[in-house]
């Protein structure tokens, strides 16, 4: 089930989690944690199975608006990669934050897995690292009465 961790990240597992996705540093870890703590756009959701944590999504509300979400960070326990997850938890995302888009930037992989999830990829011609970074984009159809 997916919940909001903002006010949980004390928890080390959790702090473990986040880690996955931010730059492997101390300090870039404890601002961001920061962020999700005190900026009221910024959301993070944490995903538990049998009183385990097995993945995080943080995401950040558009300026001036509420139905578009941008995915920052995105981490799955490595003992549970490759097993849906993922895919789970943005689909849960997607049902409890209800936003009319999703974005999310990526690299090369990153742009496989949300292209197969039915993300709209754009290259964006950028480099970070030498390699390309793309634009991810979902808009949720909406359902006819």
């Amino acid at each position: 089930m997916l919940e909001r961790i903002d006010q949980k990240l004390e928890q080390p597992q959790l702090q473990e989690l986040l880690s996955y996705a931010v730059f492997p540093d101390p300090k870039v870890l404890e601002a961001v944690i920061e962020q999700y703590h005190t900026q009221d756009q910024m959301h993070l959701y944490g995903y538990q199975e049998d009183g385990e944590w097995i993945g995080v999504i943080g995401c950040v509300e558009q300026a001036d608006t509420t139905d578009i979400l941008r995915i920052r960070h995105l981490a799955i326990a490595p003992h549970e990669r490759g097993k849906g997850y993922g895919r789970g938890i943005l689909l849960e995302l997607l049902e409890t934050a209800q936003p009319s888009v999703l974005l999310a930037e990526a690299d090369d992989e990153g742009a496989e897995f949300y292209r197969n999830i039915g993300f709209t990829v754009i290259g964006n011609g950028e480099l970070n690292a030498a390699s390309e970074r793309y634009l991810c984009r979902y808009e949720v159809e909406e359902e006819e009465e």
